[in-house]
């Protein structure tokens, strides 16, 4: 058995805007919950307090950001965190004071908590050393 759209429509009269914008929705939030690589990863869920720029290791530092395809292991060999089946560096940053500059590393698919957690080393240095 099959319902014609148009007629089901009809059917329920006045509530089919309703009904649909509903139907819609659902359908939208059940397309971003089903597609995983546009959801970040859960890390740094927590609020900081950025240091005073007196504190800072580089106060109006020059970034740069290299978005790579070995991405992981480069951070692993900058880090010194090995690459393993349940663990991998996820971004990286290294910096040089004298030249004012700092360098944020990602693979090629990353979350906006990675780039901030780095970016944040771009000021403050190795704030979880």
């Amino acid at each position: 058995m099959s319902i014609c759209p148009i007629s089901f429509l009809h059917s329920i009269g006045s509530r089919a805007p309703k009904l649909l914008f509903l139907l819609l929705s659902l359908l939208l939030l059940t397309a971003c919950e089903t597609i995983p690589t546009m959801r970040p990863p859960q890390v740094d869920m927590v609020r900081f307090a950025p240091v005073a720029d007196t504190k800072r290791i580089l106060n109006d530092p020059k970034i740069k950001y290299l978005v790579r395809t070995d991405g992981y292991e480069y951070c692993a060999r900058i880090t010194g965190i090995p690459v393993t089946p349940t663990s991998r560096p996820m971004a990286c940053a290294f910096w040089n004071v004298r030249r004012k500059e700092c360098t944020i590393v990602t693979p090629m698919t990353t979350g906006f908590n990675y780039l901030g957690h780095e970016l944040r080393h771009c000021f403050e240095g190795a704030f979880h050393d």
